[in-house]
This record gives structure tokens, C-alpha cells and sequence, in this order.
């Protein structure tokens, strides 16, 4: 049976999904952005989704028994998610219609009234890389990465503090807010700007002595491009690192320069730093790394060395 847990890191759902009222363990959290990368842009509908769990833990690299996954999907199977398109229509889900493990095989399928949210999306979507949320240690860091991924364009984002906790379902000892500042968002600003593609930064609004609002302002996480940077000038100097859309191919300089080795021309500083983005935004595509799929969590000491 072929898996469907391809290479592919990138998820899309609807903003109304990334909104929803719920609450999930890190590996639940886990297992669902996995699993909705196994879904084409083209599909048209949910269908079966085959894996073994020594693909699932290759490809998160994690190391869930079968009594953790059995244990993960029972405790799935009972927490809902609730989506909220305005004050007086709501709509209550569960993520998955069944599991079923036959021998090493697990099969599984997103329940069908998630279409609109995750296949039939027509306005706000939201597009994640899985690569960025697995290290991410907090299930309220994994959220907090997706609600503000949805403004990343708009530099903010501004939350009431009780509908934040509303929308996290934060238990009854983090409604006190200085327990939620320190274990929910305070965490989630670390982890965010430790692992992912977003640099953050917390703000606080007060109504008297009460904080009733909190901001992050949001920019690219700019450490994090310049350790790709350097990862590629060390590594792949003069190796072929992506075609352009018109066909030109695309090389890193002994002098640690873009240019384009059809005609040895070298690039513009200005259209070097276009270039640098896109390629640190679509590193999974680069050629030098076909054929040669290269341990991410080495990658990452590797990058993560270079920018100390």
C-alpha cells in the first residue's frame, strides 16, 4: 500500500479552523498538521489516508509507540472543535470521522463537514510549514504560531485576553493572568522566535491595574535567514541550488554571491536579497538537496550554530 505521507511540509486551513475553540496536546496537534499535509491542492474530496507509524515518526521525527498513537487518536476522538462564523452560528466538529490500525497499516479520514474548512477554502486560508510547529514543545505555541501566521502580512495582532484563553481553552488556573502570560504567552513568544519564520514581540494593555489586552507585532524572523544564508555559502558553493521560472540556473559564489551560472553573471545586491528569500522560503525545493533528503534536525544545529 503506497503512503500518503509524502514530502510535502506545507498545510493550508481556513482561518475560520485556526480560530476555532479547542484544546490538544502537543502529539494531537501533531498528528493533525501531519496528516493534512497528505492533502493535495487539487483534492476535491477527503479520502483514505494510509501510514505506518514508522513513517509518521520518520517524517516528525518523533518516536510514538503504538500505544502512544492509539492512545493519541482515542483522546482525539473525544475533544471537538468549535467554529464560530458569527455570534448566533456555530458549528461543533470532530477533525476525524474514524482511525482504524490493521496490522502496521493505519488508516484514517478527516470528517467530511471539514471541507469547506480545509479543501473548498474560498477567502482567508492560512498556510503553515510542519518543520516549524514539530519543534514546538507547547500545544498553546503550535496555536499561537498559526493565529498570528494569519497576520504576518498585516505586522499585528491584537487579542482580547479572555477570548484568547476563550479560543485556547486554557484550563481554570491559567484564566489568572500572570500564570497565562508566563506559561502561555511568554512561552509561545520563545518558541516562536527560536523555531519558526516569525520574529514576535508581546505588548500589554491595561484597563486599570487588569491587562484586557495583549498585542504581538510580527516580522519576518530575519536570524533565521541569515543562518540559511550562511548554511548555503559554506556548504554549496558553486553547486546548482534552483532553476528560475525562466529556466536560469541559479549558483552561490566562492565569494559567497548569487549568480547565474548559464553566463557567469553576477547578481544585484538588491535582487540578490528577492532571490535569498525565496530560496530560504522554498528550501525544500533547492536541487542541491534532492536525491540527498538531508536530516532537518541536523540541518537545523547546523544553521542554528552558525548564526552564534
Amino acid at each position: 500500500m503506497e503512503t500518503n505521507l509524502t514530502e510535502r511540509n506545507y498545510s493550508r486551513q481556513s482561518h475560520l479552523i485556526v480560530n476555532a475553540k479547542y484544546a490538544l496536546t502537543p502529539s494531537e496537534i501533531n498528528l493533525i498538521l501531519t496528516l493534512l499535509t497528505a492533502i493535495k491542492k487539487e483534492d476535491t474530496d477527503f479520502k483514505d489516508y494510509n501510514f505506518t507509524l514508522a513513517e509518521f515518526n520518520q517524517k516528525t521525527k518523533k518516536s510514538m509507540t503504538t500505544k502512544d498513537l492509539n492512545n493519541t487518536v482515542k483522546s482525539l476522538m473525544s475533544k471537538p472543535l468549535e467554529i464560530y462564523i458569527s455570534e448566533k452560528k456555530w458549528k461543533v466538529f470532530h477533525w476525524f470521522s474514524y482511525f482504524e490500525c490493521d496490522d502496521s497499516l493505519i488508516t484514517c479520514r478527516f470528517d467530511k463537514a471539514l471541507k469547506p474548512y480545509l479543501l473548498e477554502i474560498k477567502d482567508r486560508f492560512v498556510i503553515s510549514d510542519l518543520r516549524m510547529i514539530l519543534p514546538m514543545r507547547s500545544s498553546y505555541s503550535k496555536r499561537m504560531y498559526l493565529l498570528l501566521k494569519e497576520y504576518a502580512k498585516i505586522g499585528m495582532r491584537t487579542f482580547n485576553v479572555e477570548e484568547l484563553q476563550e479560543t485556547l481553552k486554557v484550563p481554570k488556573s491559567f484564566k489568572v493572568y500572570s500564570e497565562f502570560k508566563k506559561k502561555v504567552l511568554k512561552k509561545a513568544e520563545a518558541d516562536i522566535n527560536k523555531f519558526t519564520d516569525l520574529e514576535i514581540k508581546l505588548s500589554e494593555k491595561k484597563r486599570g491595574r487588569k491587562v484586557v489586552e495583549v498585542t504581538f507585532t510580527i516580522r519576518k524572523n530575519n536570524a533565521d535567514l541569515k543562518a540559511f544564508i550562511g548554511y548555503i555559502r559554506e556548504l554549496y558553493v558553486n553547486e546548482l541550488l534552483y532553476h528560475t521560472k525562466d529556466g536560469r540556473p541559479l549558483k552561490c559564489s566562492q565569494d559567497g554571491l548569487l549568480y547565474y551560472s548559464d553566463t557567469m553573471e553576477n547578481i544585484n545586491k538588491k535582487e540578490s536579497m528577492k532571490l535569498w528569500e525565496y530560496l530560504h522560503e522554498n528550501q525544500a525545493r533547492l536541487t542541491c538537496f534532492q536525491g540527498n533528503l538531508f536530516d532537518e534536525e541536523e540541518v537545523m544545529n547546523k544553521l542554528s550554530s552558525s548564526v552564534n
